[in-house]
């Protein structure tokens, strides 16, 4: 089941949220993610949050839609995006999509970077998105589709990860161990192909479809 979950970073641009939308069965709001989906003219199924963000006005609009609210003390040990992502997976998420997790705060950003990996653990696909970026944790080969010339780092999350195997890019690498502490050989490759493939044996791996 897939599920979009809207947090507070910022979005200036809301072309790219389309494709990800599509198929989405829930949708949920953390905080002033509600803003997000009041300007996409969208009405989420849950709202979550201790609501220290979000505007009151925004806030009522939605309050007067009957929608199912969950608000939270704002000294707790969640973030927003937590307790969204703690929702959907109580209501079957397989398939996440995390919008507003990527921001000007990087310790947020970072965190919710590091959420894919308890995610991928649980047997969830998990993206973060934004206008320029889709990031994705995973413990297994993948293919990439997108544009000749599109932008895909491959960066370790585990301290190892073993046997990396690019094609379709204009940067291959052949069987090449990839360590968290060594030389990033993978970062800012280029595709060469609108389909590329990204294998390796062992490890836990960032792959991070990026535009400027």
């Amino acid at each position: 089941m897939k599920v979009v979950i809207f947090a507070g970073a910022k979005i200036t641009d809301y072309g790219f949220c389309e494709e990800y939308l599509e198929d989405a069965e829930i949708i949920i709001c953390c905080d002033s993610g509600l803003q997000h989906t009041k300007t996409l003219g969208l009405t989420p199924h849950y709202i979550v949050g201790d609501f220290d963000s979000v505007s009151p006005e925004v806030l009522e609009y939605y309050k007067a839609k009957d929608i199912p609210i969950f608000q939270f003390p704002a000294k707790k040990d969640e973030t927003d995006m937590q307790l969204g992502i703690q929702l959907a997976l109580e209501k079957g998420a397989t398939d996440l999509v995390l919008f507003g997790g990527i921001g000007s705060r990087f310790d947020h950003t970072l965190a919710n970077a590091h959420l894919l990996l308890g995610l991928l653990k649980k047997g969830v696909r998990a993206r973060l998105v934004d206008e320029n970026n889709c990031v994705e944790l995973t413990d297994k080969p993948i293919t990439i589709h997108g544009k000749i010339g599109d932008f895909v780092s491959t960066i370790p999350l585990s301290m190892m990860v073993k046997g990396i195997t690019l094609t379709g890019f204009e940067y291959p690498l052949i069987n090449r161990d990839l360590a968290l502490d060594d030389d990033l050989l993978a970062v800012s490759n280029v595709l060469a192909k609108e389909e590329a493939t990204i294998h390796f044996t062992q490890g836990y791996l960032f792959v991070i479809h990026s535009k400027d």
